[in-house]
């Protein structure tokens, strides 16, 4: 597996680039994500994680205050991923934060 991650905070007002590469459940070299071995794990165990398609702000799921967005393209299990996730609403904060320690959180300096 071989993902990059771009986050990005509010409109752009911060961000980070991160590689993750995984051999199974462990990161190996060329990664720089903190928490690496976790976020291998949770994709090893969950790739369709990756699936998720993220929600609009509806009475369902109601807006939250932290505008972070995260884009992530690369591949897993030799399938070619691009997708991206908003931390935006009620149901997208679910998710992001199963996938935590891929996403992580940014703030500005």
């Amino acid at each position: 597996m071989r993902l990059t991650v771009t986050t990005l905070k509010g409109n752009a007002a911060a961000q980070a680039t991160r590689h993750l590469v995984c051999v199974g459940a462990s990161a190996v070299d060329g990664t720089d994500f903190p928490d690496a071995d976790q976020a291998c794990s949770v994709l090893a165990r969950k790739p369709s994680l990756l699936d998720y398609k993220s929600a609009e702000t509806s009475e369902e799921c109601h807006a939250v205050d932290q505008q972070n967005i995260a884009d992530v393209f690369g591949e897993i299990n030799g399938e070619a991923v691009r997708t991206n996730f908003r931390r935006d609403n009620s149901c997208n904060v679910g998710t992001w934060d199963e996938l935590k320690s891929l996403l992580g959180t940014i703030t500005e300096e």
